[in-house]
């Protein structure tokens, strides 16, 4: 039986500071067998589609640096790249400026050898590909958003019997599918700050969450538990075994 934490949707420079140091926190008392990092480990706003003048302007130094400083200090054994991620390597694969091309291209063997350095499995933005299972619990990035994303996570994804870890909608939500033996879904928050200026017109903000989940999987049983930050700003972690 293995213990492990996911968290996912650092997006770099917008981080929640608040939120990584509780996660690391918690790991330092926890000490889990595995880590697993969700993805969108970096923003890449400048790089997005339909990203604006002043974006296109925007330095990727420090949201490259503050990425990088996460996976030096969560040290990860498993990094499912996330949509935004996704971004530097499509720039490098298909950007028409050379220039830019070029640069992708080394951003992309940076990140590629620091994971190398950690011993840290990184896993492709496809959704065939792009998930890792330990016993009964999987783990993906998210390939759905909206209201019912861990609906569909939960039909597309659940193991028999199991659960599938997602982040991308930054929200934590919980789905069990009517099916025998059944099979569960949880979107476990995020990492990020619950309001960017590129969402501010989205209502889907208004659920968004700080959060990580725990717990232990083998090949026949398996628990989670959801980390989160209550509405008075204080951090609970399964009342039984520690409030941060």
């Amino acid at each position: 039986m293995k213990t492990f934490v996911y968290a996912s949707d650092l997006h770099g420079d917008f981080q929640d500071h608040k939120t990584v140091d509780t996660l690391l926190k918690f790991c330092d008392s926890f000490n889990p067998d595995v880590r697993v990092f969700g993805g969108d480990l970096f923003d890449f706003r400048n790089i997005r589609r339909g990203a604006g003048p002043m974006e296109r302007q925007d330095s990727m130094a420090a949201d490259v640096e503050a990425g990088m400083q996460f996976l030096r200090d969560f040290k990860p054994h498993v990094f499912l790249l996330g949509n935004h991620d996704s971004r530097l390597w499509d720039t490098a694969k298909f950007h028409e400026n050379g220039m830019v091309r070029d640069a992708a291209q080394k951003g992309v063997r940076d990140i590629t050898a620091k994971c190398r350095s950690l011993k840290c499995k990184m896993l492709p933005y496809e959704s065939d590909k792009g998930f890792y299972d330990l016993g009964k619990v999987r783990f993906i990035h998210g390939y759905h958003t909206g209201i019912y994303a861990t609906k569909k996570h939960a039909e597309v994804y659940s193991p028999t019997g199991g659960i599938v870890l997602h982040g991308h909608t930054h929200a934590i939500q919980y789905h069990s599918v009517a099916r025998l033996n059944g099979g569960r879904g949880m979107g476990v928050g995020c990492l990020a700050q619950l309001h960017m200026d590129y969402n501010r017109h989205q209502t889907a903000r208004m659920i968004h969450a700080h959060g990580f989940a725990y717990g232990y999987s083998d090949k026949k049983d398996w628990n989670v538990w959801q980390a989160k930050e209550g509405v008075n700003g204080k951090w609970v972690v399964a009342k039984e075994l520690m409030t941060l």
